[in-house]
């Protein structure tokens, strides 16, 4: 089967192109690096005369099988969506999607734009409708590689389980090397700190305990001096210190999605008692375990039947990458806290203070944080007419001359890098071959921060999409508190900051907030929400705040 290449042409202007690269793992690193892409796609676009490049977006070890993740993609279609692109050079349709139902439906919005994706691989244009039946050929063809691929690894790693054949991850873990011939042994110094820790906790050192008492005392990870009481409590629970391994901890429920989830009974395990040389002794190994699992009954931490949590603490939090803290810019992470017997609470907490306390920031317990966004999402709701009002206010009070300055000053200096690497291109030895490269990767940074210009211009150019975009997204937040976490309330609210237990506020519109303020002018949808920790009540003032 073969197909013209069309290239749409619009005579008396240049087109606009861009190009999208993608790698998700190491084989396609091997294929073609994620630099040579971009470096190829660059030079390619400058060299044709008639085409101005929009930018070679990309995605860096994110798999294609769903655009979700995929935020170089969704800018480059964003762009798209705002007539800003006419065509999209993409190496093959893998590059693009592997999910059939994705790239149909990409494809066909693109066309009603008149935008055109070229896939190089299958000499293969979008703008032939013809082509429809390849793509989904093509695709179905990429997806159930992807699920062949993964098939066939799951099998590897059975058969492996079934044989006995394992590898312990000993750059990640202390106790253990591997030496020239493949053989585990133990490193007595790090085995010391394995040891103590054991025995430490056995002499009623509570995990945060113990991680004050290591930092203190200086004792090394395999990632410097910092611990905490969840690498503590990892190595606690972590059976291969007495020997064992217990295969498949984790499964993949969903091959296109790469959904990872912790094992609680749905898949079968396998576990190899005295596999290896143990570091513990396998009496101290019961006694640990068997004080863990009373804790879990005295604090009345929810569990499985088996006995494993059911509020899974390594399970990514729904508020990951969510919340940032205005002092260090660190995110939030998910912690879980027990207190003299009494339920296990869930809280949020900065990065720097999930160990040990490293910034003033305050931690803030989910439960409150899911009734904060709740009642802010029922205010909004309620006054869905003014919202809008305020949003169209915010989208077109943007100084759209300034902005075209600062892209005039942009174009200038990509046309400074335009000219150096074409008389670059013109030496032929190493040195002028290095800074080529270099010319091409700054055009590429300045042709992406000049379409996040133009996408400002947009949506103040058109304030009514961008505020219709933001009620679509309004109508699918429910305000229970109790379906808050299992909601797309990201898709809403951008960003969180927590800036200390008694003011929160939440960002609406553009996530990429200059600075984190503290006391943001122009608050919206302000309240106050009360609560209780054990004995002491606390307020919190709330509110949002519409970033253009």
């Amino acid at each position: 089967m073969e197909f013209k290449t069309l290239h749409k042409r619009i005579p008396g202007r240049h087109l606009q192109i861009a190009a999208y690269a993608r790698i998700s793992n190491d084989k396609e690193m091997l294929e073609t690096s994620l630099r040579e892409q971009i470096e190829y796609y660059t030079g390619l676009i400058l060299d044709n005369p008639n085409w101005d490049l929009v930018g070679v977006f990309y995605d860096d070890g994110i798999s294609g099988t769903t655009i979700e993740k995929r935020n170089g993609f969704k800018n480059m279609l964003q762009l798209a969506n705002e007539g800003h692109i006419d065509i999209i050079f993409v190496k093959s349709i893998s590059r693009f999607a592997r999910n059939v139902i994705d790239l149909l439906s990409t494809i066909q919005n693109l066309r009603k734009l008149g935008v055109e994706v070229f896939f190089e691989q299958q000499n293969l244009s979008s703008l032939d409708t013809k082509c429809d039946i390849a793509l989904t050929m093509f695709s179905e063809l990429a997806e159930a590689e992807a699920k062949s691929m993964s098939a066939n690894v799951q099998w590897a790693k059975h058969k492996e389980m079934r044989d006995g054949k394992y590898y312990i991850p000993v750059h990640q873990m202390l106790g253990y090397k591997y030496d020239d011939n493949g053989n585990l042994y133990i490193v007595e110094r790090e085995a010391k700190t394995i040891r103590l820790i054991f025995n430490l906790y056995l002499n009623d050192y509570g995990t945060h305990k113990i991680a004050e008492y290591l930092a203190e005392h200086k004792i090394p990870n395999k990632r410097g001096m910092k611990w905490h009481a969840s690498t503590v409590r990892n190595i606690l629970r972590n059976e291969k210190y007495v020997g064992d391994v217990l295969f498949q901890k984790t499964y993949v429920a969903d091959v296109l999605a790469h959904k990872t989830y912790r094992n609680h009974g749905e898949e079968d395990q396998y576990i190899l008692k005295n596999a290896h040389p143990p570091i513990i002794p396998r009496a101290l190994w019961d006694a640990v375990q068997k004080k863990m699992d009373d804790a879990i009954i005295k604090y009345r931490i929810p569990t499985y039947d088996n006995g494993k949590l059911t509020r899974d603490t390594s399970k990514v939090s729904a508020y990951a990458s969510f919340i940032k803290c205005p002092y260090c810019g660190c995110f939030y992470q998910h912690k879980l806290n027990h207190y003299n017997g009494k339920p296990a609470t869930r809280f949020v907490v900065c990065a720097k203070n999930k160990g040990s306390k490293l910034c003033k920031s305050d931690n803030y317990p989910v439960d409150e944080l899911n009734a904060i966004m709740a009642k802010i999402i029922g205010q909004i709701k309620k006054d869905k007419v003014n919202f809008k009002k305020q949003l169209l206010l915010t989208f077109q009070d943007t100084d759209i001359d300034n902005i075209k300055i600062e892209i005039s000053n942009i174009q200038s200096e990509i046309s400074e890098n335009k000219s150096r690497y074409r008389k670059a291109s013109l030496i032929n030895d190493e040195f002028m071959a290095k800074m080529k490269y270099e010319y091409l990767d700054n055009i590429n940074k300045l042709t992406l921060k000049k379409s996040k210009l133009l996408h400002e211009i947009s949506v103040a150019s058109n304030p009514a999409t961008e505020a219709n975009n933001i009620i679509k997204k309004l109508e699918r937040q429910p305000d229970d508190p109790n379906e808050i976490e299992k909601s797309p309330f990201k898709m809403f609210f951008k960003r969180c900051v927590i800036v200390n237990k008694e003011f929160i506020y939440f960002v609406i519109g553009n996530e990429e907030l200059q600075n984190l303020q503290l006391n943001p002018k122009n608050l919206l949808y302000t309240g106050i929400h009360t609560y209780k920790v054990r004995k002491t009540e606390f307020k919190t003032k709330y509110g949002i705040i519409i970033n253009k």
